[in-house]
């Protein structure tokens, strides 16, 4: 059994359900053609640069539609309708929070990689966002994960010890890191398994 004192959640795909197909599923007939959107057009990196803060809607959309004119209406849609990428929580999880919540036997945080313009988004729809004691939120501090100075900030904001922190993320990249700087770390891939595995570590 470990000694933890903190557990630092990831959100999104471990406490939220975010994935650009909600939306886009509804925009595309063919899964096909959504999939080159979303791999080539909105791709992976260019959400990235936003949840980095190193870009802002304001400018990638307009420059987006530029290159790509025959998606420009989808393109849009990703700011436009970005709260419908929100499928909602994901309950299981969420309870696992709530039974950590009510315990009261460790403090509670949570750091995630997110863009500063969509994250009021999420603070308006989620309540169980006010379990935590704080919330470091990667565009606001224009630094995401895997870098290791976003958990160095981290550590640093609500003076965490990694050593006695369970860092629970759904990114082999950013839970390798965390494990290099020394935390606790749980890949997180079903709620199922977490909570067995806090069980064990008599969490819940």
């Amino acid at each position: 059994m470990r000694e933890i004192e903190t557990v630092l959640f990831d959100l999104g795909g471990v406490l939220v359900d975010w994935d650009p197909r909600h939306l886009y599923r509804k925009i595309f007939d063919d899964p096909a053609e959504m999939e080159h959107f979303l791999s080539e057009i909105c791709h992976p990196h260019w959400n990235f640069l936003h949840d980095k803060g190193a870009l802002s809607f304001a400018k990638s959309i307009p420059d987006l539609q530029h290159r790509h004119p025959d998606h420009a209406d989808q393109i849009a849609a990703w700011w436009d309708r970005w709260p419908e990428m929100l499928k909602g929580q994901i309950d299981r999880t969420v309870h696992i929070l709530e039974d950590l919540k009510s315990r009261g036997n460790v403090r509670l945080f949570a750091l995630t990689n997110w863009s500063a313009e969509t994250w009021p988004f999420a603070v308006e729809r989620f309540e169980f966002l006010n379990h935590f004691e704080g919330i470091l939120v990667s565009g606001e501090e224009k630094l995401a994960k895997p870098d290791p100075r976003i958990f160095e900030l981290t550590c640093a904001r609500f003076k965490l010890n990694p050593r006695e922190t369970l860092f629970i993320d759904d990114s082999e990249k950013n839970i390798q890191q965390a494990r290099e700087m020394g935390f606790m770390t749980h890949w997180f891939s079903d709620p199922v398994k977490l909570r067995r595995e806090m069980i064990e570590d008599r969490l819940v």
